[in-house]
């Protein structure tokens, strides 16, 4: 009997420690992940201030060669989730994001040639103006992109839709000063279509979050 209940004590006291490994790992997980919201929030807001100051020339100028880069930081992670993500939501979304911010781009290239502005390099979009006046934006874009290297199953869409939510918020906050501040109308009409197509995507995969889980 005494032997009995020593082993079922044993049991209760492996029981609890198991609990609270789990407990203390869920809790370092909310750390973790709230330390990189306060992070990507520091960045919103620096870029919030950079594009409130700017106006006609210079703000279109800036605007077309970061949302040039921005779009490829995106478009680089819908086509490997195509392929990777298991979730035919999350495919669905990278072909839309593939399929719109790919001719979005080409028109913003097209924009800075007809108005004499720097052309971006297509081969190498992350080396314009994001890099030199915002530098924690563009090491942000680069860190989204190499937290989904190695993943893959449900941890891959679990990541993926973390890193396209905080992507696509950054380009909903370079976008909100266009309307009062852009010099021209092409650019004020795209950056009204960021905000309405990329707002509505947030809610999707928030809504996919909550459901999966994630």
């Amino acid at each position: 009997m005494k032997k009995t209940q020593f082993v079922a004590f044993g049991l209760i006291i492996i029981l609890l420690i198991f609990v609270i490994l789990l407990l203390n790992d869920k809790s370092q997980n909310k750390v973790d992940s709230s330390a990189e919201t306060s992070q990507s929030s520091q960045s919103d807001k620096q870029t919030s201030s950079m594009y409130a100051n700017m106006t006609g020339d210079q703000f279109d100028k800036a605007y077309l060669t970061d949302m040039i880069a921005h779009h490829q930081g995106a478009l680089n992670m819908a086509s490997q989730a195509r392929e990777l993500a298991t979730k035919a939501e999350i495919r669905t979304l990278a072909d839309a994001i593939l399929s719109s911010q790919a001719t979005e781009v080409q028109q913003m290239m097209d924009w800075q040639q007809e108005w004499n502005y720097s052309a971006t390099d297509s081969s190498n979009p992350h080396a314009g103006h994001m890099m030199e006046s915002s530098g924690s934006m563009g090491d942000d874009m680069a860190n989204m992109e190499a937290k989904l290297n190695g993943l893959s199953g449900e941890a891959y869409d679990k990541e993926f839709l973390k890193q396209m939510i905080l992507h696509h918020q950054q380009a909903v906050d370079m976008s909100k000063y266009a309307d009062t501040n852009a010099k021209h109308q092409e650019v004020k009409d795209l950056a009204r279509a960021v905000i309405t197509t990329q707002e509505k995507e947030i809610a999707d995969m928030k809504s996919w979050q909550q459901k999966w889980g994630f």
